[in-house]
């Protein structure tokens, strides 16, 4: 099968690799949809996590199921499925709290498991659902994405009547400002530098802050109930942290890869919070039924759809042309 290979820093390469054995309680999916993670591309630029390479890329997928291992027993070849990265061992001592999403020993697609940038990948039967007939498997493959925006809004334990700031324009700024509609909150403000991906948020007040955070600061008033870091940007947290008032929360969600200094002093007179969204708290099925949802209508986030064989094109849109794309696919060819 071809697959796109993570092979030193800076190299992906599209390689003939054998399709992957299916063990008892596996499946094989034929790959249908993968889309670009921001994640995927710092693991290209830099390996932050000192991924063990050579391994297959990828991480957020949806396909169909190819095969089954002899102990699976909620699905069938044909069912169409989403799948979850994350494959916690169920025995550390975070599994037994509670907390398998944080799993001490987990599996990963595309850190320590072969991922999803290739024709075919299996998938523990856990960690896969079976998606409605009419569902696009571009939009299925965002099921993993919702699920971690789930979980940072949750972390942030908003309730009826906040006001919440989000800093990131991204895709998962944007899912967030979409979902956190649930909530009935007063006020969703979402701030990025691209008008064309802040048009993308329903129901926001979108702040274009490139030229400066002015607009911001004056939205805040007396400071939002919670604020989530959806950019890996050090000067963003702090200014997140400025913008909270009162017993605020701070939520990181996107990863930042250096030291970031803090006002401990704002955060000591306010009696402020700060809190990590890592991974997902059991939303998957959420995820799933959000995705099926007309109202959020999260197919029109895949703004560009390419082939493996076009993965330097792919990559080079999810990462240098903010203006244009949102979330980069790869697809697989229907059967004939």
């Amino acid at each position: 099968m071809k697959a796109l290979q993570f092979q030193v820093v800076g190299c992906v390469a599209l390689v003939d690799v054998p399709v992957p054995a299916v063990q008892n309680d596996e499946l094989l999916i034929r790959m249908r949809a993968s889309t670009v993670c921001t994640s995927d591309l710092n693991d290209f630029r830099n390996n932050p996590f000192g991924i063990t390479l050579p391994i297959i890329a990828g991480h957020e997928a949806a396909g169909t199921v190819e095969a089954v291992g002899s102990a699976v027993t909620r699905f069938a070849p044909g069912d169409r499925v989403a799948t979850h990265p994350v494959h916690p061992c169920g025995a550390c001592a975070s599994c037994q709290r509670g907390l398998a999403h944080l799993c001490e020993k987990m599996e990963h697609f595309g850190f320590n498991r072969p991922g999803t940038f290739a024709e075919y990948f299996t998938v523990r039967q856990d960690r896969a659902r079976r998606l409605s007939a009419d569902l696009d498997f571009a939009a299925a493959a965002l099921a993993e994405p919702v699920a971690v925006c789930l979980e940072a809004l949750h972390r942030a334990r908003l309730k009826k009547g906040d006001r919440l700031v989000i800093l990131g324009d991204g895709p998962f700024g944007i899912l967030m400002s979409r979902l956190a509609q649930k909530w009935e909150l007063a006020e969703i403000v979402l701030a990025g530098h691209h008008d064309n991906r802040l048009a993308f948020a329903r129901n926001a007040i979108c702040v274009n802050t490139r030229e400066g955070t002015a607009e911001l600061r004056r939205l805040a008033g007396v400071g939002f109930d919670a604020a989530i870091l959806a950019v890996g940007r050090a000067h963003a947290c702090g200014l997140a942290l400025e913008l909270l008032r009162a017993r605020g929360r701070l939520v990181i969600f996107s990863a930042l890869e250096t030291v970031v200094p803090l006002d401990l002093l704002r955060l000591h007179t306010k009696e402020l919070e700060i809190a990590g969204a890592c991974n997902d708290e059991d939303f998957f099925d959420e995820a799933v039924a959000a995705l099926s949802d007309p109202a959020m209508g999260c197919a029109d986030l895949i703004t560009h759809r390419f082939a493996l064989e076009d993965h330097a094109e792919a990559f080079a849109m999810a990462d240098g042309t903010h203006g244009r794309a949102l979330k980069v696919a790869f697809i697989a060819e229907e059967e004939p």
